[in-house]
Formats: structure tokens, sequence, C-alpha cells
């Protein structure tokens, strides 16, 4: 569904083999989304394909700077769409949540109890899971819908993309992954017309409620080690 360049594929590997001395962690791609079928209607009109040349290169995708919380941390995407936290639970699974907002519901001061959905917000929700074909030996990521939450409370270990679920295309083809104490989940597709400013803004409000996301880089030879510090 989505194509996968030969530089993401790079920085990937690369950043695998840079994190497998640290802890655990969960680590996954945006990038951006393209409709190919929709382009395959527009560039077969008559001066359409130098119009989508010129569009496609004023009209850029953004995959940096989106805002994303997993168990008490908030993380930013790099300027390759790279989103990292350190690995909290031992499944391999993970609920991804799509909202624009969300609302805390504190225990006391500075501390909260759960978060829940807002009622007049669009959400969406999907598990994504990891599982092992017995037959071939290799293991693979399933990701579809799931329903949101009947009462509304958001899982504590649930990864929440701060963007309109619009906006977000995930991937629920069957997707090869690599067993390992680090997840590497599948790419997760971006389409024109995000607001990073708007969905920004917001987290300005309940930003001081998360942790930041803090490494540390050691250089080496032909590699640079990155530690995600707890």
């Amino acid at each position: 569904m989505m194509k996968k360049s030969y530089c993401t594929r790079i920085l990937l590997l690369f950043g695998m083999c840079a994190k497998m001395e640290a802890n655990p962690t969960i680590t996954f791609f945006f990038e951006p989304y393209h409709d190919i079928n929709a382009l395959h209607q527009k560039i077969k009109k008559p001066g359409k394909l130098a119009q989508h040349s010129v569009h496609a290169i004023v009209n850029h995708t953004p995959i940096a700077g989106i805002l994303v919380t997993y168990s008490g941390y908030v993380a930013t995407s790099s300027y390759n769409g790279e989103i990292t936290f350190p690995r909290k639970h031992q499944k391999p699974v993970i609920t991804i949540l799509i909202t624009p907002e969300m609302k805390p519901i504190p225990l006391f001061e500075n501390t909260i109890l759960h978060w829940t959905l807002l009622p007049d917000m669009p959400a969406q929700m999907y598990s994504c899971e990891q599982k092992h074909d017995e037959v071939t030996g290799k293991s693979y990521w399933v990701t579809q819908e799931i329903p949101l939450p009947a009462d509304n409370i958001i899982p504590l270990s649930t990864m929440v993309i701060i963007a309109d679920p619009k906006n977000i295309v995930m991937n629920t083809e069957r997707v090869a992954a690599r067993e390992t104490a680090n997840l590497v989940l599948p790419e997760i597709g971006v389409k024109k017309g995000i607001d990073i400013i708007e969905n920004s803004s917001y987290m300005l409000t309940i930003r001081h409620l998360f942790r930041p996301i803090q490494t540390e880089e050691k250089p080496e030879p032909f590699k640079m080690l990155t530690h995600i510090v707890e």
C-alpha cells in the first residue's frame, strides 16, 4: 500500500543497529501517503501530469513535528518521520489511538489518573499485533481497527497520535516483522492537510503532564549509538 524508499530502509536498519545495545524500544516511521488510484485518475486527464508535478513540489506532506504520547512520555517525529519510545510493556501488541485532543483526569496535582476521549473530537483506535507463522517460521504485523472504549477511558499503554484521524492512514496489510526486544512497527501514512501547528498548539497546554524523551549519543567508527535515557 505504501511505497518504502531505500532511504527509509537504511535509516530503519541504522536505527535498529544503533539501539541494539540500549534498553528495548518501540520505533516506527511516519511517511507521506499517496492515493495511487486517485493519482492515476488525475494524470489521465490532459494537462494534469505537469500540474501534478508542480503541486507535488509545492504541497509537501509534513512528517516531522507530529506529536505522539505513550506511557507517560511525549515525542515529536524527527525530520525523517521517526518516533521512538522506551518499551514499557511486554506483549508484542500495541494499541494506537488517533485523536486531536484528549482530556486528563487528575488524581492529584500534576498526577494523572487516566486520559479520556472527548465526545466532540474525532477518534479512531487500532490494534497492532506481532504474530508468528508456524509454517514459514516468520513473524509479521497485523493491524486492524478496533472499537473505541465504551467508557471513553484511554488505556495507559495506548500510543496516542495527536492528529485528526482523517489525516492518518494505518497500514492494515500484513507486514513482515523481526522478533527482537525492540518493536519496530509498520510505517504510518500521513495525508496532505494535516495541521501540525494546530496540533502542537493544543499539546502545549498539556505537555507538562508528560515526560520528554531524552537520548544520549556515542560516536563510534562508521556509526552513532543512540540510547534512550530513562
